[in-house]
């Protein structure tokens, strides 16, 4: 496998695990007042044209990552919501 394969091969992966941690500290917690609604929304649009590139091109793993990296941006969002207005 060359470097290259590689690496496409482990982009798409750890996109769609990056905010696992976050969602699941979020969730346990239920405390969200540190997380930027900004960087949330710029994520899920980052994560929506990976998407939709990935379509374009015909891509499954990128269509994969996609839909998995929004599915947890839109879960993210939600608890973000639901928590940040309980406290308020």
């Amino acid at each position: 496998m060359s470097f290259a394969n590689a690496v496409a091969i482990l982009a798409p992966i750890l996109n769609c695990i990056q905010l696992f941690p976050q969602l699941y500290k979020s969730y346990q917690t239920k405390h969200v007042e540190d997380l930027s609604l900004y960087s949330l929304c710029l994520l899920l649009l980052t994560s929506v044209l990976w998407l939709l590139h990935g379509y374009f091109i015909q891509d499954t793993s990128l269509m994969t990552a996609g839909v998995i990296s929004v599915t947890v941006n839109i879960c993210l969002l939600a608890l973000f919501f639901k928590y940040h207005h309980e406290r308020s």
